[in-house]
């Protein structure tokens, strides 16, 4: 019933905020994918590096920065002056998630410059991007129950 009295003039913002989460939530995934597909399959590895490094540069950070820039816009729009405590779940997790990702993005990109040797870099890919994976989720079940 809260968002049938919402005004109109945050529709924008909390359309671009989850516009970025899904992006990078459905970006975080198939980098995990590409990780644990290289372990799988070795010979892929070469490709399957460079997809993920590109997965990472043109969009995890993008969709990251619209999520996080948005997040910001929307919560000073809905709650100026103190906010509920489900919100500090999603910045918890988009401060902490991104920097996962940093360390993410770096190990993809020293994994592509190898041509996907290093089975474990793509170990650690696989696994970083799945603990970023849940936390998303976690912050997902946060911003939409409300607990």
């Amino acid at each position: 019933m809260i968002a049938a009295i919402r005004p109109d003039s945050w529709n924008l913002p909390l359309f671009l905020h989850i516009l970025g989460s899904v992006v990078l939530f459905g970006t975080t995934g198939a980098i995990a994918l590409a990780a644990f597909g290289a372990r799988r399959r070795p010979e892929h590895a070469p490709l399957l590096s460079r997809v993920a490094f590109r997965t990472f540069l043109f969009g995890v950070i993008p969709s990251w920065i619209l999520m996080r820039v948005d997040a910001q816009w929307i919560d000073n729009k809905e709650f100026p002056h103190n906010e509920p405590g489900w919100v500090g779940y999603g910045y918890a997790v988009s401060e902490g998630g991104g920097l996962l990702l940093i360390v993410v993005g770096i190990l993809a990109w020293l994994w592509a410059r190898n041509n996907g040797t290093g089975p474990k870099k793509n170990l650690a890919i696989g696994i970083l991007s799945s603990i970023v994976l849940v936390a998303l989720g976690v912050a997902w079940f946060a911003m939409s129950a409300k607990p």
